[in-house]
C-alpha cells in the first residue's frame, strides 16, 4: 500500500509527539519522589519546547508541501497551457537536452514524424531517423548550444505527399545558472512560400524572356513592363513606366483604342485588337494585343505582339497580286496538270478565257508534237531538278502556234509548280530571220574574201578601236604575217614612214587609216615604208575609205596598199636609158626634158599607173 507524503508527515509528527511526551512523562515520574531541582525544571522544559518545535515543525512542513502542491498544480496547468499552446500551432516544436534526447515535442512535431510524446522521451534522432539526417540535425543542435544564440536554418524532410522544406528556428535554454541545459526547436513549412517564389521566379523569367510584349497598367499608365516592350518600341524601361499609354498610341488611333478601352473596364476581355505605336526613333509598329482586365484592382494584364512584319507581308501580298497581274510574262501556279491561278497575260497570249484555262488540264492546251516533250520535263521537275528555259509549243483559241519558254520549280512538300513563261514566238522568228541575214553574210562574206585574195594590191579592216579585223593575203606579205590580228592599223607600228624623197618622216596622223577613222576619205597617197628588219624599201599608195553604219557613224576603216616600187624603179631606168641614148644621138644636157617636164612626168605616170 502506497502512503502519500502528507499522511507520512502526520504519522511522523503523530509518532515523534508521543515519544517526546513519553519521554516527559517517564522523566516526570523519576523526579517526583525528590524535591526537582533546577535542572529537572530546565530538562522537562526542553522536552516542552521539543514538543512546540515538533509542532511548529508539523505545521511549517504542512504548510510548504500545500505551497508545493500548490505549485505543482500552477506548473501542470502552466505546463498543460504550455502544451495545449504548442500542441494547437501549426508549427512542429521540440525540447532536447543537451546529449541530444527528447524532454518535449508537440501534436505536430508527433504527425510528422508518426511518434508520441510519451515514446519520444528519453530518445534522440538517431533513434528514428537516417543516419544522415540526424547527423545533420544535431549538428544544427550544437551550433545553437555553441553560439548560445538563436540560429536559422532550412531542413528537407520527406513527408507522404514528398519534400517539405522547413525554416527551423533553434535556440538554446538556460537554467537559473544560467547554463544552457536545453536546445528548442520551432520549426516553419516553407514549402509552400519556396514553390511560390519558384513559381514567381519561373513567372518573372517566362517575362523577361518573352519575345511577345507582356505589360500590367492600372488608370490607363504603364505599372510594369518586360524587356521585349522596350526592345520592340526603343524606349526605356524609365521613359515608359507611370507614363499614360495612350500618349504612345498613333494619332490616328487613338479613337478605337479608347474604345477597347472602354469595354475592357467593363470586364470584357480584349482580343486580337490592332493598333500602332510610335517607337522612339518615330517608326511605327502594329501591335496585336489581348487583354485581360481585374475589375476589383483595375489592373489591365496585356499580351502584344508585333505584327508589323505580318502587315507588311499582307501588304507585299496584295503588291505581289498587282504585280502578278500587271507582269507582261506569263505567271502560273498549277498542281499535277491543272492550273491553280493564273494572271492576265496567259489568257492575252493563248485567247482563252481564265475560266476555259482553269477547268480543263493544262496539257489540253499543248502542241500534240511537244506533249510527250512537255510531260517528261514535268517528271524530271518533280524529282526537284528546276525547269531553265524548257520550250514548247501551245494551240491558241484561233488555231495560231505560240512558243512559251519556261522557268519552274516545285515546292516538295505540297507539290505545287510555280512558272514564269514568255512568248517568244516573235523571237524565234526574228531568230530565223537573223540566222537567214547571217547566212547570206557569211555567203558574201565568203565572196568578198574570194575577191580580196584575187586582187594583187593589199586590203586590211580596221574597226574603231584600230585593231585590224580583216586582211587579204597580200596584206599579209607586206607586213610579214599570217595572223590579221598581229597587223596594225598604225604602219608606225611596223615600218618607218617618208616621203616620195625618202628623206622627210611622213606624219603618222596623215595617214589614210586615221583619216578615214575620221571620216576623211583618202587617195593615192605616196609614201614611201622602209621595214627595219627586213632592211627592206617600198614606195606604196595609200587609200582610205570609212564603213558607216545605219546612225551614218564610223565604224570601221577600209585601207588598201598598191606597191608602185617596181613601177618606179622602170621609170627611173626609162629616164636613165632616154639620157644615155640622147647623149649617143648627139642631145646636148641642155636638150634634155626640163626638171618641171620630168615632174610632170612623173605625176602623170602616176596617175597611169
Amino acid at each position: 500500500m502506497k502512503i502519500s507524503l502528507k499522511s507520512k508527515i502526520i504519522l511522523g509528527y503523530i509518532f515523534n509527539f508521543i515519544v517526546i511526551l513519553s519521554l516527559g512523562v517517564i522523566y516526570w515520574n523519576q523526579i517526583l519522589p525528590e524535591m526537582p531541582i533546577l535542572w529537572d525544571w530546565i530538562s522537562l522544559a526542553l522536552i516542552a519546547l521539543s514538543v512546540g518545535m515538533l509542532t511548529v515543525v508539523y505545521f511549517v512542513i504542512q504548510a510548504q508541501l500545500k505551497a508545493k502542491n500548490t505549485a505543482e498544480m500552477e506548473s501542470l496547468e502552466n505546463r498543460k497551457l504550455l502544451q495545449s499552446i504548442i500542441d494547437n500551432t501549426t508549427n512542429p516544436i521540440s525540447v532536447k537536452k543537451i546529449n541530444g534526447e527528447y524532454l518535449l515535442i508537440n501534436k505536430q512535431y508527433e504527425t510528422i514524424y508518426k511518434l508520441k510524446d510519451e515514446d519520444i522521451k528519453g530518445k534522440t534522432d538517431h533513434d528514428f531517423l537516417p543516419k544522415e539526417t540526424a547527423d545533420r540535425y544535431r549538428s544544427t543542435d550544437l551550433e545553437a548550444v555553441k553560439l548560445e544564440k538563436e540560429i536559422h536554418v532550412e531542413e528537407v524532410l520527406e513527408q507522404s505527399d514528398g519534400l517539405h522544406t522547413y525554416l527551423a528556428v533553434k535556440f538554446p535554454l538556460f537554467d537559473a545558472a544560467n547554463r544552457v541545459f536545453a536546445i528548442g526547436t520551432i520549426a516553419t513549412d516553407i514549402t509552400e512560400r519556396i514553390n511560390s517564389q519558384k513559381l514567381l521566379v519561373a513567372g518573372n523569367t517566362f517575362f523577361n524572356l518573352s519575345r511577345d510584349m507582356l505589360i500590367i497598367s492600372s488608370n490607363d499608365t504603364f505599372l510594369k513592363v518586360n524587356p521585349a516592350t522596350t526592345k520592340i518600341l526603343g524606349y526605356t524601361e524609365q521613359e515608359l513606366l507611370g507614363k499614360p499609354f495612350m500618349s504612345f498610341v498613333y494619332p490616328k488611333d487613338i479613337d478605337s483604342t479608347m474604345q477597347e478601352v472602354s469595354k475592357l473596364k467593363s470586364g470584357t476581355i480584349t482580343a486580337n485588337f490592332e493598333n500602332r505605336f510610335v517607337c522612339k526613333d518615330g517608326s511605327l509598329k502594329w501591335l496585336n494585343w489581348t487583354t485581360y482586365p481585374d475589375v476589383e484592382t483595375g489592373f489591365l494584364y496585356a499580351v502584344a505582339r508585333d505584327v508589323t512584319a505580318n502587315k507588311e507581308y499582307e501588304e507585299s501580298l496584295k503588291g505581289s497580286d498587282t504585280f502578278f497581274n500587271m507582269s507582261v510574262d506569263i505567271l502560273v501556279v498549277a498542281s499535277k496538270n491543272k492550273f491553280i491561278k493564273i494572271n492576265p497575260s496567259l489568257s492575252k497570249v493563248l485567247g482563252y478565257s481564265d475560266l476555259e484555262l482553269i477547268s480543263q488540264p493544262f496539257t489540253t492546251y499543248i502542241f500534240p508534237e511537244d506533249l510527250a516533250a512537255t510531260e517528261k520535263a514535268i517528271e524530271v521537275l518533280q524529282k526537284g531538278t528546276p525547269m531553265v528555259n524548257f520550250e514548247n509549243r501551245w494551240v491558241c483559241k484561233d488555231g495560231d502556234i505560240k512558243w512559251l519558254s519556261w522557268t519552274a520549280t516545285i515546292d516538295a512538300t505540297t507539290g505545287i509548280l510555280y512558272a514564269i513563261a514568255r512568248d517568244i514566238t516573235a523571237q524565234l522568228k526574228l531568230e530565223e530571220e537573223e540566222q537567214a541575214a547571217l547566212n547570206d553574210l557569211y555567203e558574201n562574206e565568203q565572196k568578198l574574201n574570194l575577191i580580196l585574195e584575187n586582187i594583187s594590191d593589199g586590203v586590211i579592216v580596221a574597226n574603231s578601236d584600230k585593231k585590224v579585223i580583216l586582211a587579204n593575203n597580200m596584206a599579209n606579205e607586206m607586213f610579214g604575217t599570217d595572223d590579221d590580228s598581229k597587223i596594225s592599223a598604225n604602219f608606225s607600228e611596223h615600218f618607218e614612214l617618208y616621203f616620195p624623197d625618202g628623206k622627210t618622216v611622213f606624219p603618222t596622223q596623215k595617214l589614210p587609216v586615221e583619216r578615214a577613222l575620221a571620216g576623211e576619205p583618202t587617195d593615192d597617197v605616196d609614201v614611201i615604208i622602209w621595214n627595219p628588219q627586213l632592211q627592206q624599201k617600198k614606195r606604196v599608195l595609200l587609200s582610205g575609205r570609212p564603213i558607216l553604219d545605219q546612225q551614218n557613224q564610223v565604224v570601221a576603216a577600209v585601207i588598201t596598199i598598191k606597191d608602185i616600187t617596181k613601177y618606179r624603179n622602170l621609170e627611173e631606168e626609162l629616164k636613165r636609158t632616154e639620157l644615155k641614148y640622147r647623149s649617143l644621138i648627139g642631145f646636148r644636157k641642155d636638150d634634155g626634158p626640163k626638171e618641171s617636164d620630168e615632174k610632170s612626168g612623173d605625176k602623170a605616170s602616176d596617175k597611169k599607173t
